[in-house]
């Protein structure tokens, strides 16, 4: 316990210097609300759980932190989280972690986040949360693809610029109970095929390949072992090493709701293969997004998909992220225009409420951004797009820099208390 707090005194005085490296632009952006930048509320227990986690981490050089963050489309493009993820696995030495769970988004015809490549053949189907009726079960991504082509693959690679710990020699896929009969020929970065031994987790259909030796880059393709008329179902690729640090994962969907994810019955199982320390729930602004607001079934959906975190991973920590500042759009003969959407107050009020009676933490976007209406400043400043709903790769950045920073500070008060 001595060694642990002369660490924590050390960590207090090389804070300022560890988040210096990337000052927030105040001065540049005097409508932001910075002082409004903290977790709330303030020295609440919530994140203890995860700061723990960190603690062993830091301090003791041991353990392995796993994040986990859904949304819609601000989470899908890996922005935000991709900031967030760059700025915990650099903070301090030592905490390069994994990729961690990856989902093939192009297969599906939308975008991929830009720190990852997907080159695939083959014809695929896909289904997603947002979808009325989706054609197979999901789980955590909220998007699955398919496929009944012998012999379709999938190829990921990482771009030179990614600053993060990419290489890998464990690969875990989430697949559908109708993929048993598939085998799978693994290729890596100079495209021999790549040796492993298998394991499969009966009870959620997961396949773990510990490959002989580190990768940077994979190719899987699909072979059936035997004939079948299913077709083989993925719902992601885990990507994973042995190195001590924090692995944070990222699941968005575009234009996914609460009730988006209420669909993925596989959510929760999935959910408990990775253990996760804390979990971001970045969702409302597509809820909020049309009409009056019905606050009682948002609640409810929130709620529900809080209790699913902890009946599977009772000691992940929870952060509710508020919506955004948002515009709605309507015509004046014939004239698009925008006005301010009201019922980003009413999701921040919701937030805070599931936050008293479920015990969880909050980041009041929408109080930092400057309330009701600040989308236009945010805009006029090149941190928003037109639409007054989604953020520029500037804005998202800011945005990724200030939830860091919002973290740290906030297990630096959970350190003095410790150690006080």
């Amino acid at each position: 316990m001595k060694n642990c707090g002369l660490l924590a005194v050390l960590f207090f005085g090389l804070a300022p210097l560890l988040w210096g490296q990337t000052a927030l632009p105040k001065a540049s952006y005097p409508f932001v609300k910075w002082e409004k930048n903290s977790i709330q509320p303030k020295g609440s227990a919530a994140l203890f759980s995860f700061y723990a986690s960190l603690d062993r981490l830091m301090f003791k050089g041991l353990g392995r932190i796993n994040v986990v963050h859904f949304g819609g489309s601000h989470v899908q493009a890996d922005i935000i989280s991709g900031r967030l993820r760059e700025r915990l696995q650099s903070f301090y030495p030592g905490n390069l972690g994994s990729r961690g769970l990856l989902f093939p988004y192009s297969i599906a015809k939308t975008n991929n986040p830009g720190n990852y490549i997907v080159k695939h053949t083959g014809n695929w189907n896909y289904a997603k949360n947002v979808q009325a009726n989706p054609a197979v079960p999901l789980g955590l991504t909220g998007m699955a693809v398919f496929t009944s082509d012998s012999g379709a693959s999938i190829r990921i690679e990482f771009p030179a610029h990614v600053k993060m710990s990419s290489d890998f020699n464990l690969v875990r896929l989430y697949e559908g109970k109708e993929s048993a009969p598939y085998r799978v020929l693994f290729q890596g970065e100079d495209s021999v095929p790549t040796t492993y031994r298998e394991f499969r987790h009966p009870e959620t259909q997961i396949r773990e390949f510990f490959l002989d030796k580190h990768e940077k880059s994979l190719k899987i393709t699909i072979l059936p072992k035997d004939s079948t008329d299913k077709p083989y179902v993925l719902y992601g690729i885990q990507l994973e090493n042995e190195d001590p640090g924090i692995t944070y994962h990222s699941f968005g969907v575009n234009g996914a709701s609460t009730s988006s994810y209420l669909k993925c019955s596989l959510l929760g199982a999935q959910l408990a293969e990775i253990k996760p320390d804390l979990v971001l729930f970045g969702l409302g602004i597509n809820d909020a997004a049309k009409g009056e607001l019905d606050v009682a079934a948002f609640k409810s959906n929130y709620r529900n998909l809080i209790r699913q975190v902890r009946a599977t991973n009772p000691q992940a920590a929870i952060l509710l992220l508020t919506n955004n500042d948002s515009y709605r759009p309507y015509r004046v003969r014939r004239r698009k225009t925008y006005s301010p959407n009201p019922n980003g107050e009413v999701v921040r009020k919701a937030m805070f409420e599931l936050a008293e009676s479920e015990g969880v933490a909050v980041w009041d976007l929408f109080e930092i951004m400057g309330g009701l209406g600040s989308a236009k400043t945010w805009e006029d400043h090149g941190l928003a797009q037109r639409d007054k709903v989604h953020f520029t790769f500037k804005g998202y950045r800011l945005l990724g820099d200030m939830l860091f920073e919002a973290l740290l500070a906030d297990y630096q008060q959970y350190l003095k208390k410790r150690f006080k």
